[in-house]
């Protein structure tokens, strides 16, 4: 048995946060249903590239779930959608907060038809405030929770985080407060309203730049800390050809190992004093710049320095130790043949996740699904 076998969950998200979340819970073993509107669906289905006619956005983050097709602005559709909650654990949804009061959908309507039910809204900024309204993005998000002044070279301007930060971590926050809040439904019997926002999440993402800041009125920003750039021993440095490597040997111990494989001992209690980075960074720039990037991984593998080199997402893929981890998952469909998506990072022993069913077609199982609605009962 799958450790969320017999919860239901009915998702009215899009794009990624929501669809990321579900997949989570579905990946072990809840029914998770999309809600989408007839002729479109959510938005991810349409992005490319396409293996034939079905979005690999889509193929990756709608595994092990269902589609069924509402149009919530009909009273048909609201009704059907109530009916639905009536049999459910969860719901999950993504609107600009307003939009589906205004439809009747919202936890208020839903609660009254199940009072256990657990309703996570996902959203922007939250349900309160000048922003709550206002749509966005993530690099709106990072960039007014401070993020992404802290990103990019020391003096440049600032850089686009390579990860939306807020959306993923929003998509863990939101599928975290699930599990707690179905605990308690299975407690109690009493449901609850979740609200994840997006820019809430980011501002907890740098509890480091909070300490300093609480603590000594230090605002953190691009290469004026030890975490974003200012020290010799937490950096990026350049091969002999033009590759990356990313040195993160803050402890001691590792400094101490990297500086004997470069035969730098000179160097190992420089690094106690601040005032001596900006001349560890030069040299350290000097040092990796005499060989490449293979043959510095060949020889300070095993060493123990924690230096790694900066790969691109095809090496990270073919990469050993992904292989090790079966991060990358081979698909065979019937109809769609063979294709590829990211494995489950959450390895649990007892109930593992897995991937039972590919994604589904824009309302595959709206049929079966509401055939069991009482209002549809023959």
């Amino acid at each position: 048995m799958l450790a969320l076998e017999g919860i239901r969950v009915l998702d009215m998200s899009r794009l990624l946060p929501g669809p990321y979340c579900t997949m989570l819970l579905a990946d072990f073993g809840a029914e998770v249903i999309k809600i989408e509107e007839p002729g479109k669906g959510d938005y991810s289905r349409s992005f490319p590239p396409f293996l034939k006619d079905f979005g690999y956005w889509h193929l990756q983050l709608n595994r092990n779930k269902k589609s069924v097709t509402l149009d919530l602005k009909s009273e048909t559709g609201k009704q059907a959608f109530l009916e639905l909650v009536k049999t459910a654990d969860v719901v999950v949804e993504s609107y600009r907060p307003g939009v589906l009061q205004k439809l009747g959908v919202d936890y208020a309507a839903a609660s009254k038809v199940n009072p256990k039910i657990i309703y996570c809204s996902l959203t922007g900024y939250g349900k309160k405030g000048p922003l709550a309204k206002q749509a966005d993005h993530d690099i709106g998000y990072v960039s007014l929770a401070g993020i992404t002044a802290m990103s990019g070279e020391p003096g440049g301007k600032p850089a686009i985080p390579g990860v939306l930060m807020a959306d993923m971590n929003a998509a863990l926050a939101a599928g975290m407060s699930i599990m707690i809040a179905l605990r308690h439904a299975q407690a109690t019997g009493e449901g609850q309203e979740i609200d994840i926002s997006l820019y809430n999440v980011a501002m907890t993402l740098m509890p480091g730049a909070a300490s300093l800041y609480f603590g000594s009125g230090f605002v953190a920003q691009r290469g004026n800390n030890w975490l974003t750039g200012a020290n010799a021993n937490y950096n990026i440095y350049e091969t002999k050809d033009r590759r990356y490597l990313a040195v993160g040997c803050l402890e001691k111990k590792f400094w101490r190992n990297l500086c004997l494989a470069l035969e730098r001992e000179d160097m190992v209690d420089l690094v106690d004093d601040n005032a001596k980075h900006p001349y560890l960074m030069q040299q350290l720039r000097q040092e990796f710049a005499k060989r490449t990037l293979r043959e510095w991984t060949e020889l300070l593998a095993g060493r123990d320095t924690c230096v790694t080199p900066v790969l691109d997402f095809a090496e990270a893929v073919a990469a050993e130790q992904t292989k090790a981890n079966e991060m990358v998952l081979t698909v065979q469909d019937e109809e769609l043949g063979e294709y590829r998506q990211l494995g489950f990072a959450m390895k649990l022993s007892k109930t593992p996740a897995s991937l039972r069913k590919r994604a589904p077609r824009l309302g595959e199982d709206t049929e079966a699904i509401l055939n069991f609605l009482p209002k549809n009962k023959s």
